[in-house]
């Protein structure tokens, strides 16, 4: 009997350890999204989105588009001319992936139809701030990076 106890504990305690450690996320999420990392497709920079105008319309576009939960499994997704997104959550001490296509948000291996206007307006705008000189030198992205523990 104590032998029993032993394993369904041990097996308990494995199970809640090695758990998917993927983020779930819910209608709080996007309050605790202090800023957005846009990775450039190097991964080696980033312009980063806090406070203004294009976090919030970044952020809030991020937020509908999972909450709504318009999912597609069947749809092919280019992944390598995704746009890779990092959600800060320093409280958390976590970052959320997402990648970005033109009317696709891929997160947690969901894929999620995306509204192409809006993020083809939100795209130009990044475009507009990497010519314009705005990207974050590699060490800052390094350190903003290892901060959270996440791995390349």
């Amino acid at each position: 009997m104590i032998k029993t106890w032993i394993f369904v504990l041990t097996m308990t305690f494995a199970n809640g350890a090695f758990a998917n450690t993927q983020h779930e996320y819910d209608s709080g999420t996007a309050e605790n999204i202090q800023s957005i990392y846009w990775l450039t497709k190097a991964e080696d920079s980033a312009i980063v989105y806090a406070r203004f105008e294009g976090f919030y319309a970044l952020r809030d576009l991020i937020d509908q588009t999972i909450l709504a939960g318009n999912t597609s499994s069947k749809v092919d997704v280019d992944l390598d001319s995704a746009d890779k997104l990092l959600l800060m959550m320093p409280e958390q001490e976590n970052i959320l992936e997402i990648l970005i296509t033109d009317n696709h948000l891929i997160f947690n291996g969901l894929n999620y139809q995306l509204d192409s206007d809006l993020i083809n307006k939100i795209k130009a705008m990044n475009d507009y701030r990497i010519d314009k000189g705005d990207l974050i030198s590699p060490s800052s992205l390094s350190i903003a990076m290892e901060r959270f523990g996440f791995n390349r």
